[in-house]
């Protein structure tokens, strides 16, 4: 496993050209020399078990609302489906972890007829009322 994070490094490294963190938690598979890489090492605290599962709770949910629903043939249409979902979860996907509420909510219309728009071409919808 050690290997594949190592050949993984490798090609992040060679791909990206700006200073980048990767943060992980203390698995012994990540005890690497990571500045070999042009990498900055950030690990998760030994103190707070919740560091990790917050990540690992957003990837998921990536994952399983996007990406798992793509045949997915190169990067930019990764960064194009993580660009469009990115905003759809912060300004219209309500969230458990803060009462149903929106990350960045955008202004409530009270009257109106209701309508929807498409996010990751139909896989979700946004609904919302049109201006009266």
């Amino acid at each position: 496993m050690k290997e594949f994070i190592r050949q993984q490094l490798i090609r992040l490294g060679e791909a990206i050209s700006h200073p980048i963190y990767i943060i992980h938690d203390n698995a012994g598979m990540f005890n690497v020399d990571y500045p070999a890489y042009n990498l900055t090492s950030a690990r998760t605290s030994l103190e707070a078990p919740d560091m990790n599962s917050i990540a690992e709770r957003f990837i998921r949910t990536v994952r399983r609302e996007a990406l798992d629903n793509f045949l997915i043939t190169d990067r930019n249409q990764i960064r194009r489906i993580l660009s469009e979902y990115v905003i759809h979860y912060n300004s219209q996907r309500p969230h458990q972890g803060i009462e149903q509420q929106i990350p960045i909510p955008s202004e409530i219309k009270s009257s109106g007829a209701i309508c929807k728009s498409p996010v990751l071409g139909g896989l979700h919808h946004h609904y919302y009322r049109a201006a009266a």
